[in-house]
């Protein structure tokens, strides 16, 4: 058996067994994440909008991300590379729906750097009108900026499959890289700025214990709930950092070696790495958002507990016979 049948078979498992398990638990996760978010009490938090925006968009992207590769890996029968249409949009969308999601994760470390800041005009940007409006503009930019995408893509021949060639091919790479690296920066530092200004907050608090106003205001700045949303966004930007990261790396890496050549077992890594990169992290990040919330703050998992109760109780409610008296009672009437 060469390389490149021990690495298509790696990816057959992969794509067979651990991402249909990663679409049901992201279905699953994805859904119970926006009813958390869209209660009463969370709703009103603006960085509740922006998780609602990326669960939504993760949702889509599993649907429409894992359920054609999984399906083309049972029938090896690869549509995207039959369908001129499909290739383009395809592409297209799931690059759209890709890049809202890691651009709400990005405005929610910048929402996050704005409650925390010491500065009042600043933290007059943590309002939730403004996360509505800055995710719909987010939404408008990114299905503008990528109609390149349908343009270029094509079916390629010889081999018959969906992508791009030619000058293209580098254009692309290093859009991807370019587009992807931004968010992911954004990320990054305005997590480490919260995150430093938390730390500064909390050492005034303890010094300034005396001061009554300014134990009161220190303390609605991190109130509980802010923190917990704090703690929550800082564990999903590390997920989206390790899964993310190999994407533009590999990106730049094929825009400067494609013209270099390379022998089958290289060009078998290389394609293995792509569908690792491009595909399988990405799914998993998607699919993997709610249980991250769930390890990472103790808030989150007592408000699935609450929810859970509620449910069984309605569904209590709902199963409780009517005594025979009652109904007799009422028919006499």
């Amino acid at each position: 058996m060469t390389l490149d049948d021990k690495l298509d078979f790696v990816q057959h498992i992969l794509t067979r067994y651990i991402l249909t398990i990663c679409f049901i638990f992201g279905l699953i996760g994805n859904l119970l994440n926006i009813i958390i978010f869209c209660r009463k009490h969370l709703r009103k938090n603006s960085c509740s909008v922006y998780f609602i925006t990326t669960s939504i968009f993760n949702l889509l992207v599993i649907c429409l991300g894992i359920i054609p590769i999984v399906v083309t890996s049972y029938s090896s029968y690869d549509y995207s590379s039959h369908s001129i249409i499909y290739c383009k949009f395809r592409g297209y969308i799931m690059h759209v729906l890709l890049m809202i999601s890691r651009s709400s994760v990005a405005l929610a470390c910048i929402d996050r750097f704005a409650l925390c800041s010491p500065y009042v005009h600043i933290r007059a940007l943590n309002q939730r009108r403004i996360a509505i409006r800055l995710i719909l503009i987010a939404c408008l930019l990114w299905f503008i900026i990528p109609i390149h995408i349908p343009v270029h893509v094509n079916i390629q021949m010889p081999g018959r499959r969906c992508g791009t060639s030619g000058t293209y091919s580098v254009v692309y790479a290093i859009y991807a890289a370019i587009v992807t690296a931004i968010p992911l920066i954004i990320m990054v530092v305005f997590s480490s700025l919260t995150i430093h200004h938390l730390k500064h907050i909390r050492s005034r608090v303890h010094a300034d214990m005396s001061i009554p106003t300014m134990n009161i205001q220190s303390r609605l700045r991190i109130r509980k709930r802010d923190a917990q949303f704090t703690r929550i966004l800082i564990s999903v930007v590390i997920l989206y950092f390790f899964s993310t990261i190999l994407f533009p790396i590999y990106s730049m890496y094929t825009a400067f070696t494609f013209k270099i050549f390379k022998d089958a077992n290289h060009m078998a890594i290389e394609g293995f790495l792509r569908y690792i990169a491009i595909s399988f992290l990405i799914y998993v990040n998607s699919s993997s958002i709610f249980y991250i919330h769930l390890l990472a703050s103790k808030a989150f998992r007592r408000e699935c507990k609450q929810l859970f109760l509620q449910l069984y109780k309605r569904k209590q409610s709902n199963n409780v016979p009517i005594p025979l008296a009652a109904i007799t009672n009422a028919r006499e009437q």
